[in-house]
């Protein structure tokens, strides 16, 4: 994915704040980002890691909001390549009954796509390209112009899916002249819109009004006497349309004063929004006052970043801003909201001495109290259900990269420095902890006997790294390939160098070691979920990306190379190539790094092992000392043959972090 020649690239300020509100974890944030981000692009700006987003918004395209799937959509169609576009006709397809979902998937394929190969794929879709569809295809494409010029969207008994789209083009200012109707330009029909019993069709309208530089409030003729009479949707663009530049925000200002005392906080936070970039005098008594008399933090956090931004016309707003900035968590998203408001005024520097001073008393807090520990973490450490043991510092770091909280913590008579994170939602949390083995049986048996000893709530014990793969390639479902997740499924954990060395050869002795019930169960739960187009473990891998940066992508197709005998071997073909699957099966385990194919065919065909890796049987002897469940997730990076290297190793590690996530927060909060 190459810039743009003469492209220019968002701030780094205000890049942050995207990033944040789209890696949040609130679907409003992250429709919010997603649409900023949208703006940013048609404005002529461009992120500087166009391919680390547009990952991340491959990931929430499974998001559970239909609305964040559907702007991450529109974004795809402005950032991403031709890499995206299966990503984008699977979404498609499992939002065919959303049609609003849809015509983004529409428009973000034939954004990316040149005509021809988006006409086939619109085909093979059995989406014949009129109505809809046709206006969908326009709206970042050139392309299917010649066909929308003979269209017309005849505002009486076109369906609600039309008239939005079309209100879309006129925003876009991409709407072929009299697109309603022969007789009627597209600035005086777009005003029936806005009368439509439609409440979106309603919104659609106001918001191109508002969005298309060349049409006015006149345009929208609605008057304001009547606006609140209108749904909160639709009243906040009317009031972001009474805001758009300064003269119409003085034209208009006892509406403005109304608008801060609407009902709905929807509308409040329109308002607010648009005001962002407006300032006149006077306008600091109607904001002052409506700050300190809001309620909602989400409007007062609006009214804030129109202070930061507006600070050096109004130096009443220096106080405010700033004690809303330093009252903030460092790495916030109200303190990144404030920064990329204020990035080019004079408070911007307030802000980062604020931001240096804090950094300086806790380097000073730290140097004074070094025995101290962030409050709580012991607490929380010692009610945690789940440890995760990983062996090299690349799977350490992809799994820190998940969790939404870390803090360190070490026990008396224990020499293992533990992790203490959590997997955070809207609704729960779930403590974990991390610990480090490294490589080899011994090592994960003493790191778990000791975790398990000094935290004896431990129910769940959880490997999780990377490990070779045992390919099937005359079994297309049994073909496990590089980037793929395999869990240890019912056929448990073998340990294969416990053998029995007779003159008729050699026998493995190993018996069979079952993973947690209840974990299975879990992964039970997720492969349904997968059967419903749901992979949760998609959007956590695309935050780890977003963390850890391009060393931690997927590797090009290119590099997942199979021999045989010194041949080349074609990967059967697959509907998912280009992202992970899921495959329960044996762990095959031993202290012997596995560079051997004919070895590891063997393990394969007699008992069904589909990864091979180096510790998880010291893990299964230690825990089961201490009657403890353990589980392992392994990302594929190798294929345990002589033509094994690291290409793969970091996604590998990143992608089996992402399930575990997954995993874990598949388990009912009871259990914790």
């Amino acid at each position: 994915m190459q810039p743009r020649r003469n492209s220019r690239y968002l701030d780094p300020t205000e890049a942050a704040y995207v990033e944040l509100l789209i890696g949040d974890r609130d679907p409003e944030s992250k429709k919010i980002g997603l649409q900023r981000l949208s703006k940013l692009y048609r404005q002529g700006l461009q992120h500087r890691d166009p391919e680390r987003i547009a990952i991340h918004l491959m990931g929430l395209l499974h998001d559970e909001a239909p609305k964040v799937k559907r702007w991450a959509l529109n974004a795809l169609a402005l950032v991403g390549s031709q890499h995206n576009v299966r990503a984008i006709t699977e979404a498609i397809q499992r939002n065919r009954n959303d049609p609003d979902i849809l015509a983004a998937g529409v428009s973000a394929l034939c954004a990316l796509l040149p005509v021809e190969q988006a006409r086939q794929e619109l085909q093979r879709a059995d989406l014949p390209i009129e109505g809809a569809i046709l206006l969908a295809a326009v709206q970042h494409s050139g392309h299917f112009q010649s066909e929308l010029r003979i269209a017309r969207v005849h505002i009486d008994y076109a369906d609600e899916p039309e008239l939005r789209l079309a209100g879309i083009l006129v925003g876009l200012d991409k709407a072929p002249e009299h697109l309603f109707s022969l007789n009627v330009a597209n600035y005086d029909a777009i005003g029936e819109l806005n009368s439509h019993p439609d409440p979106i069709v309603a919104q659609y309208s106001v918001w191109a009004t508002y969005e298309n530089p060349r049409l006015t409030l006149k345009n929208l003729r609605l008057p304001l006497h009547d606006v609140d009479a209108k749904p909160p949707n639709v009243r906040k663009y009317v009031y972001q349309l009474a805001v758009k530049d300064v003269q119409t925000a003085q034209d208009n200002y006892d509406f403005l004063v109304l608008g801060s005392e609407d009902p709905s906080a929807e509308a409040r936070v329109g308002l607010a929004t648009g005001l962002r970039s407006v300032y006149f005098d006077g306008l600091e008594t109607l904001v002052m006052d409506w700050l300190n008399d809001e309620d909602a933090d989400r409007v007062k956090q609006r009214l804030l970043e129109h202070m930061a931004r507006n600070a050096d016309n109004c130096s009443a707003y220096a106080g405010p801003a700033l004690q809303a900035y330093q009252a903030a968590a460092a790495g916030s998203l109200t303190r990144a909201r404030l920064e990329a408001a204020a990035r080019n005024t004079s408070l911007y520097l307030a802000m980062k001495r604020i931001e240096y001073d804090a950094e300086g008393q806790d380097l000073f807090r730290i140097e004074k109290q070094s025995s101290a520990r962030p409050i709580g973490v012991a607490e929380r450490a010692s009610a945690a259900k789940v440890l995760i043991i990983t062996a090299l510092p690349k799977e350490n770091a992809a799994v820190r990269a998940t969790l939404d909280e870390t803090n360190s913590l070490g026990k008396e008579n224990d020499s293992n420095l533990y992790c203490v994170g959590a997997f955070v939602n809207a609704s729960d949390r779930r403590d974990i902890i991390l610990a480090s083995a490294g490589v080899g049986k011994a090592n994960a048996a003493t790191v778990t006997t000791n975790a398990l000893r000094s935290f004896p709530t431990i129910e769940h014990v959880v490997m999780v790294g990377i490990a070779g793969g045992c390919p099937n390639p005359e079994k297309a479902d049994e073909h496990v390939r590089l980037g793929d997740i395999v869990f240890s499924s019912n056929a448990g954990i073998i340990e294969y160098d416990f053998v029995k060395e007779t003159r008729e050869g050699r026998k493995i002795r190993s018996s069979l070691q079952r993973p947690s019930a209840k974990l299975l169960q879990a992964a039970a739960q997720i492969a349904t979920r997968e059967l419903m187009s749901e992979r949760p473990w998609e959007t956590i891998l695309a935050h780890g990306l977003i963390k850890l940066g391009e060393y931690f992508s997927r590797p090009p197709a290119d590099t997942d190379i199979l021999r045989a005998n010194g041949k080349l071997v074609v990967h059967p073909p697959s509907n998912t190539d280009d992202v992970p699957r899921v495959f329960g099966g044996a762990i095959g385990t031993a202290d012997t790094l596995l560079k051997h194919d004919a070895t590891r065919d063997q393990l394969r065909d007699e008992f069904n092992i589909r990864a091979v890796e180096m510790e998880a049987s010291g893990l299964q002897n230690a825990a089961w000392s201490h009657a403890k469940d353990v589980f392992v997730v392994r990302g594929i990076c190798d294929y345990c043959d002589e033509h094994k290297n690291d290409i793969w190793q970091n996604y590998a590690a990143l992608v089996a972090a992402a399930y575990t996530r997954a995993l874990v927060e598949e388990m009912p909060i009871e259990w914790f």
